[in-house]
């Protein structure tokens, strides 16, 4: 019997990563359905945020802004922010993001890049590929901190530092079963082709304060929206991303304890015969 001890050893072990890996699948879906409850609060809050911003614009035609619309046509201090996971398990998620980054990333002699990454597989990309500095990092993006990093990288891009532009690369959930890597440039804003996905409404305001000071308030919200809306389409795409990884190893784990199991059955059966065999042949001398 004591040849049957791998065999049982692998099941073992399969049996032990296969609990892990359903675990992990089920934590991922929980997580997953939570944020999608929230994703259209989400959408709603963004548009609408929008929508007020663009439609204040034109009533202060002269009305510039350094932050969304820098006067650096060289765009020589770019800020790249790279939004990955902090942990595995999750298939295909962060080397996609990390191709793609390889394939559309194009820096010229004259500029000088700035990092901010979120989530330690992308801090170790951008050193590894040492393309500039890294400003800041996060080790991870969670449910519980995304509002807090949203209002740093705010601050950041409004800070006394002005960057001539601002890029995240992220994946964007398309649908549960595809997470897509995307390039989004934060600025310099086309204000002409973001009022074009408005709608067009005539709204008087009436305005308690003085044009100016509002407009320069809602930079900041208008940011925040977008920078929130991308943080939390990479955090719903990574859910979606590593249940996908997990059920189809959870799956590949039963068949392949199916098949141990068969054999490990007829191993045991075939050494049982034998002990009987030889023992019916030692009895009858």
């Amino acid at each position: 019997m004591s040849q049957l001890t791998p065999l049982k050893q692998k099941i073992k072990s399969i049996e032990t990563t296969k609990k892990i890996t359903h675990a992990v699948r089920l934590v991922s879906m929980s997580f997953y359905s939570r944020l999608e409850r929230q994703n259209a609060s989400l959408q709603h809050y963004k548009k609408n945020i929008s929508q007020l911003f663009l439609q204040l614009i034109p009533h202060i035609p002269d009305w510039k802004n350094p932050i969304l619309l820098p006067e650096d046509i060289l765009d020589t201090t770019p800020l790249f922010i790279i939004i990955s996971s902090a942990k595995g398990l999750c298939g295909s998620f962060n080397s996609n993001l990390f191709r793609y980054i390889e394939r559309t990333f194009l820096i010229e002699e004259y500029q000088t890049p700035t990092f901010i990454t979120i989530g330690q597989k992308s801090t170790k990309f951008i050193i590894g590929k040492k393309w500039g500095e890294i400003e800041t990092s996060f080790n991870e993006l969670t449910l519980s901190n995304i509002d807090s990093i949203s209002n740093n990288l705010t601050e950041k891009i409004c800070g006394k530092k002005i960057y001539s532009s601002v890029t995240f690369y992220s994946n964007h959930l398309k649908n549960f079963f595809i997470q897509i890597p995307s390039k989004t440039i934060l600025t310099p804003v086309n204000i002409e082709a973001e009022k074009n996905l408005q709608n067009k409404n005539n709204v008087e305001f009436i305005w308690e304060q003085s044009k100016e000071e509002t407009l320069n308030y809602l930079v900041s919200r208008y940011l925040k929206s977008s920078i929130l809306d991308l943080l939390f389409q990479s955090l719903i795409s990574e859910n979606a991303s590593r249940f996908l990884a997990m059920d189809s190893s959870t799956t590949n784990a039963e068949k392949y304890l199916e098949k141990l199991t068969l054999q490990y059955n007829k191993s045991r059966q075939a050494l049982i015969t034998q002990e009987v065999s030889e023992l019916s042949t030692s009895l009858q001398k």
